[in-house]
C-alpha cells in the first residue's frame, strides 16, 4: 500500500475539544491527538459522528494559555462496535497560519525530545 500523506505525522498528544456547529442538539467531546500533521490529525470522537461532518476545534498546547481555534472535516471514521467513541481522521479546513506554526512548533519539539529519549536508552544485548 502506498502512502498518500504529503506531510509527516507526529505521535504527540495534545488535548482537543470538538463541537459540531448547528442548531440541533450539540454533539461535542474532548479527546487527545494520536498523531498530528500540518493538514490534519487523528483523534477519538463521539460514535454518532460520520465522515463529512464539519467540526469546530480547540487545541490546547501545554504551557500555553491561548488555545488554537480551527475548523476541520471528518475525512474518515472507524466505528468501534463496543465503545462509545470511534477513531477519526480530521483534515483542517481553517486555521490561521500563526496558530498552525504554534502547533507545529510544539509538536516538532515534543517529537525531537521523544527521539532523543529513544536514542539514549540502553539497548538490550
Amino acid at each position: 500500500m502506498s502512502e498518500k500523506r504529503k506531510f509527516m505525522r507526529f505521535d504527540v498528544a495534545i488535548e482537543v475539544e470538538y463541537m459540531v456547529p448547528g442548531n440541533g442538539a450539540p454533539v461535542e467531546g474532548i479527546s487527545v491527538t494520536r498523531n498530528l500533521s500540518r493538514e490534519g490529525m487523528q483523534i477519538s470522537v463521539n460514535s454518532r459522528l460520520v465522515a463529512g461532518t464539519e467540526l469546530e476545534i480547540k487545541l490546547r498546547i501545554p504551557q500555553d494559555a491561548a488555545p488554537v481555534y480551527a475548523k476541520g472535516d471528518l475525512v474518515w471514521v472507524e466505528k468501534a462496535e463496543v465503545k462509545t467513541e470511534s477513531s477519526a481522521g480530521i483534515k483542517f479546513t481553517q486555521m490561521s497560519p500563526f496558530d498552525r506554526n504554534r502547533i507545529l512548533d510544539h509538536v516538532y519539539k515534543e517529537w525531537v525530545e521523544q527521539q532523543i529519549g529513544q536514542s539514549t536508552e540502553p539497548r538490550n544485548k
